[in-house]
């Protein structure tokens, strides 16, 4: 179902990585050239919206390997148990000292209850899941403002498909404008052609703020 079916056997865990799997690394990686270094001077939490196999988080800590005793916590959340279960593998793969924490949730059914905020920075990682119109837009950033206190960073990652899809990023980008410290740090969009692999699609919004 074009990458939104909740995966509930092995083999469509290999299918998935194996179909969209490059792709999505690439997405990733393009964007974590523009976060700033300054980031690194604190401790970070990392949250994981829709994880599936955890792909966003390992590109960050492979991508920033030499900062990643800076990455205290990953938390990932994930409607399908068979992914989020493989997504704390690779995670741990990576470097057993970081602390993961799993949501076997969808975005709509997510509460304050279900994350523990502390004074770290926090690293919002939306790969391949704004674009999806599945869930409340409005109910998942009130989520974030209530429950996430402090210096926020974002990195949000989806194909272009179409000015509406591209729509909901730029929604969620412009309900955090008014915070405090907000600075939209790069906004990127590719087309078919436009990048990499001739086919492959990138629509990339990072932004920071203060809630």
């Amino acid at each position: 179902q074009r990458g939104v079916k909740i995966l509930t056997e092995e083999k469509q865990l290999y299918s998935y990585l194996y179909s969209y799997g490059k792709m999505h690394h690439s997405k990733m990686t393009s964007s974590f050239a523009y976060i700033p270094n300054q980031l690194f001077n604190d401790d970070l939490n990392i949250i994981d919206w829709g994880c599936g196999q955890g792909l966003a988080s390992a590109s960050f800590i492979d991508y920033f390997n030499s900062n990643i005793n800076k990455v205290k916590n990953v938390t990932l959340i994930e409607p399908s148990e068979l992914a989020l279960k493989r997504a704390s593998l690779h995670i741990k793969k990576f470097d057993k000292t970081i602390d993961v924490s799993t949501i076997n949730k969808d975005l709509d059914s997510l509460s304050t209850t279900d994350f523990e905020n502390n004074s770290n920075v926090k690293v919002h990682l939306f790969s391949n899941i704004l674009d999806i119109d599945l869930f409340s837009l409005t109910q998942l950033i009130e989520l974030i403002k209530t429950t996430f206190k402090g210096e926020n960073y974002f990195v949000c990652a989806s194909p272009y498909v179409n000015p509406l899809k591209t729509s909901r990023l730029d929604s969620f980008v412009k309900s955090f404008s008014t915070n405090s410290n907000f600075n939209l740090i790069k906004e990127i969009n590719n087309r078919s052609g436009e990048w990499a692999n001739n086919s492959w699609t990138r629509v990339i919004r990072i932004f920071k703020a203060n809630i």
